[in-house]
């Protein structure tokens, strides 16, 4: 279980990171630099493909998309940093697709906090639904003006960014949690036993 926690907090943490950093600068410069957006978001993909591809080989279980979605992201980036003003379209569609399996990841991490007794577990599975959401707005790029649609981009990713922490948070806290009642149960048994074993 610790294992599970630590992998956790690597993949899903840098990830969120990531994404509310990407988040903020569409946020903030939407389109005025728009090439040196796209230098960025291309760098900024790499790092997340090569994180997922990672995160697949690491632990296939919580990370079942990360060989098919790793590759996918990784080549965007690199096809992104070598051409960005020919690929600006595409840009909405990639992150929409992130987006949308990061709902699904999150959906699983909802039903295993469920699992190890965390009451708010419905919460986590709204937060995913947004993000499923947004995910589909970004690739139907519902926002024709391009300055809007990346502003929207841009609020989408920090959105991710933090909820996948706030949901990584719960998962581990509920784990821990349930851990330790394991442990005081495993232990009051043991005290039980030994005082049977006296009589």
């Amino acid at each position: 279980m610790m294992d599970m926690i630590k992998r956790i907090k690597a993949d899903v943490f840098l990830s969120a990171i990531l994404c509310v950093v990407l988040g903020v600068v569409l946020l903030v410069w939407p389109a005025e630099t728009i090439d040196l957006f796209c230098r960025i978001l291309a760098a900024g993909l790499i790092v997340i493909g090569v994180v997922n591809i990672v995160s697949y080989f690491a632990n296939r279980d919580l990370h079942p998309f990360g060989a098919v979605l790793g590759p996918i992201v990784l080549l965007v980036g690199i096809w992104i940093f070598v051409r960005p003003a020919s690929v600006v379209s595409l840009v909405p569609i990639v992150i929409g697709v992130m987006l949308c399996v990061h709902g699904i990841q999150d959906t699983r991490l909802a039903f295993e906090a469920k699992a190890n007794g965390y009451e708010r577990w419905w919460s986590m599975l709204l937060m995913a639904a947004v993000s499923l959401i947004f995910g589909v707005l970004c690739i139907i790029n519902a926002f024709g003006m391009v300055t809007l649609a990346l502003q929207f981009i841009g609020i989408a990713l920090i959105y991710d960014g933090v909820k996948d922490l706030w949901i990584a948070s719960r998962v581990i806290h509920a784990a821990k949690e349930r851990k330790m009642q394991e442990e005081a149960l495993e232990a009051e048994y043991r005290e039980v036993d030994d005082e049977e074993r006296r009589v």
